[in-house]
């Protein structure tokens, strides 16, 4: 007979996001937003354009990541343009940081779109958008 305490708990392990520059996920990301423009344009998404003092700033001194911890791991990659924020799942997440105030609520708002990406699929742009807004 197993003891009550045993099944009573449940431990979640809670792990840091990680963050890294990578200048190999850069220049996909510039050439992807680059193809994307004008559905970006249309979408009314912010968008930076590439810069190369901005990339090379960011090889020298990437900006220090605010600890967040998720149940899962995630990567955050630092980017020196495109947009805010975007994902790949089911680990990535790229976070353009110029003028961005609140990090932070970006980071997790893409962590929430690889947490629900399977509910959501099929939907539009902002058909998403509205959903993960509202479940987090």
């Amino acid at each position: 007979m197993t003891p009550s305490f045993f099944c009573d708990k449940v431990f979640l392990l809670m792990i840091q996001v990680k963050y890294k520059y990578s200048l190999r996920w850069d220049l996909i990301w510039m050439y992807r937003n680059m193809k994307n423009m004008q559905w970006l344009t249309e979408k009314r998404i912010v968008v930076f354009k590439p810069s190369f003092f901005k990339m090379v700033k960011l090889w020298f001194k990437m900006p220090v990541g605010p600890e967040i911890e998720t149940d899962f791991p995630i990567t955050c990659y630092w980017l020196s343009a495109g947009t805010w924020g975007s994902y790949i799942p089911p680990d990535k997440i790229f976070i353009c940081p110029r003028g961005l105030k609140d990090v932070a609520r970006v980071i997790n708002h893409e962590i929430t779109h690889i947490k629900h990406e399977k509910e959501v699929q099929g939907m539009s742009h902002e058909e998403k958008e509205s959903y993960i807004n509202k479940v987090k």
